[in-house]
């Protein structure tokens, strides 16, 4: 039984992590996007904010890297 909870928790950790790395490409491929090409596509720099988890997604907003 315990192994089956380790594998459990093992599986979710990986499914989170997964879409936490989705995630940030998403918001960084975002912040690539001028003012006009977020408008194009129906979006703010506002609304991105409501989306960002990490601080850092937020200082690199607009920067080509």
């Amino acid at each position: 039984m315990k192994s089956r909870w380790t594998n459990n928790i093992f599986v979710r950790f990986m499914r989170y992590s997964i879409m936490w790395s989705e995630h940030r490409k998403a918001i960084k491929q975002l912040n690539r996007c001028t003012d006009k090409e977020l408008k194009d596509i129906g979006l703010t720099r506002s609304d991105i904010d409501r989306m960002v988890w990490l601080d850092e997604d937020k200082q690199e907003r607009g920067k080509d890297t």
